[in-house]
């Protein structure tokens, strides 16, 4: 990341304080609360996943709720019918998703364009019908219930807070775990592949397994969310993990910034907000409206960035910081010395 030890301690440490600001705003707003920080940071969580698969890797992927789901079901049956520990439940639903990615992403990668998306998307429909319709272990329509709060130790968070404030810090982790893999050696060789894999093959770089390893680390990312997810609501079933899901994170990422870390984060603040603003509005102007109107400001924000925010809202940021850079070393004044070394340059 370019810092030294302190440095990167102070990063960290920024970053959590920016999330606990976050408590007291939504306890002013009207139509936010601490059990929305909780879905945004789920949310987040899960969608850095996919900007990693989408955004670097340049491979798409419409079933990306299946990685959710499986975390959160196998969390759900470890811990309620086995009486696992949270954490080992977690890691198991963790590497399941990371093997089921690693065979799936053998088949659907050779596809190209509409015909991959096409693959993941079926993939997420035949998991989701598959736990609906297997009434012995996951319970089908009613789904799954009786999973205990996440406990590191003696700590149970069994709040809003407390589980907000620990989903802050994974999602802390994922970040700073995200930029690093950018930044090293396998994950130039992501950006490469989603460049262009001819060219990524050309220098020697193993396309289908670098496709295959990220689709596995994206998967991974879902299923921790997803196990989190079925701590804190303490019941799966599943709606959750079914095609709107899945668009739901699509929408995420790229509203955010789907080339961007930073976008995840970005991209589920706005939807979250969008979520509960229409919910809080709409009645008001619609007598009687109901249903899930917030997929139309889903759409509206989606076609509002891809017209104006090509790059996202972390992209245009990243805009926004350059040329205020640029204008700020515009205005500064040369110092003697730099003018005397300009002209025995010359």
């Amino acid at each position: 990341m370019g810092l030294n030890r302190w440095g990167f301690l102070a990063f960290l440490v920024g970053i959590f304080g920016l999330g606990v600001l976050l408590i007291p705003v939504a306890d002013a707003l009207p139509f936010l609360t601490r059990a929305n920080l909780v879905v945004f940071a789920l949310h987040a969580i899960a969608a850095m996943g996919l900007t990693l698969v989408m955004g670097f890797a340049g491979q798409v992927s419409l079933g990306h709720a299946a990685f959710y789901g499986v975390g959160a079901y196998a969390t759900a049956l470890l811990t309620a019918k086995l009486e696992w520990h949270p954490l080992l439940a977690m890691a198991t639903g963790a590497v399941m998703a990371a093997i089921l990615a690693a065979l799936l992403g053998r088949v659907v990668f050779r596809l190209r364009g509409h015909f991959l998306a096409m693959a993941t998307l079926a993939f997420g429909l035949v998991f989701y019908v598959v736990m609906r319709g297997w009434d012995s272990l996951t319970g089908g329509n009613q789904g799954t219930g009786g999973i205990p709060a996440f406990a590191l130790g003696g700590l149970r968070l069994d709040s809003d807070t407390s589980m907000y404030l620990f989903l802050w810090g994974v999602l802390m982790v994922g970040i700073v775990a995200a930029r690093n893999l950018i930044k090293s050696r396998p994950g130039r060789a992501l950006v490469a592949v989603g460049a262009s894999e001819v060219a990524a093959a050309s220098v020697g770089i193993d396309v289908a397994r670098a496709k295959m390893s990220v689709f596995a680390l994206g998967a991974i990312y879902a299923s921790v969310a997803g196990s989190l997810y079925a701590h804190y609501v303490t019941y799966v079933s599943p709606d959750s993990f079914g095609l709107l899901p899945s668009l739901r994170f699509l929408v995420i990422s790229t509203v955010g910034g789907i080339d961007s870390v930073w976008g995840a984060p970005l991209g589920s603040a706005v939807v979250v907000l969008l979520t509960e603003g229409t919910r809080e509005v709409v009645p008001k102007f619609v007598s009687g409206a109901t249903g899930s109107y917030e997929i139309v400001a889903y759409g509206l924000a989606l076609v509002l960035v891809l017209l104006f925010l090509p790059r996202g809202l972390a992209g245009g940021l990243a805009l926004v910081v350059q040329r205020a850079n640029e204008w700020l070393r515009g205005r500064e004044r040369p110092t003697p010395a730099a003018v005397l070394e300009e002209v025995e340059l010359r």
